[in-house]
């Protein structure tokens, strides 16, 4: 299960990127997040949908309505703890850059995790966003 939680609009340096920073809860009562750095076969060659484990979606509104939609996937590494006990749960943070779009724009964030195990979460949607970066 993955949830929204928050985000945070800021600039980089030094190149001065506008960037979004996105703020998730997981859970998983398995523990079988994340890939090693070796898992490139198949299920999880470039050329699967499994590559990446977590799937973003930022969606570009117009009037409350997806105008367009952009693809932010990564790959989140192995955490799965030592024991017998595999229960997972905890947070991620994410930066995509944002700089197409302009302060007072509308965007949805869209967001699942995907397991070893191919298990893939409901897709858990943030709440409308406004772009409002710090001057």
């Amino acid at each position: 299960m993955i949830e929204y939680k928050n985000h945070e609009f800021f600039i980089s340096s030094p190149l001065e990127i506008r960037m979004l920073k996105i703020e998730m809860t997981f859970r998983d009562g398995d523990g079988d997040i994340g890939l090693n750095q070796e898992d490139t076969l198949p299920p999880f060659d470039k050329a699967s949908p499994f590559y990446h484990n977590l799937w973003i979606e930022l969606y570009s509104l117009k009037m409350g309505n997806i105008e367009d939609t952009f693809n932010f996937n990564a790959r989140i590494q192995n955490i799965t703890p030592k024991g017998q006990v595999k229960s997972l749960e905890g947070e991620i943070q994410y930066e995509i850059p944002v700089d197409g779009l302009a302060d007072g724009d509308s965007i949805r964030i869209g967001m699942q995790l995907v397991d070893r195990a191919l298990n893939v979460s409901v897709k858990a949607l943030s709440p409308d966003i406004r772009i409002q970066f710090p001057q």
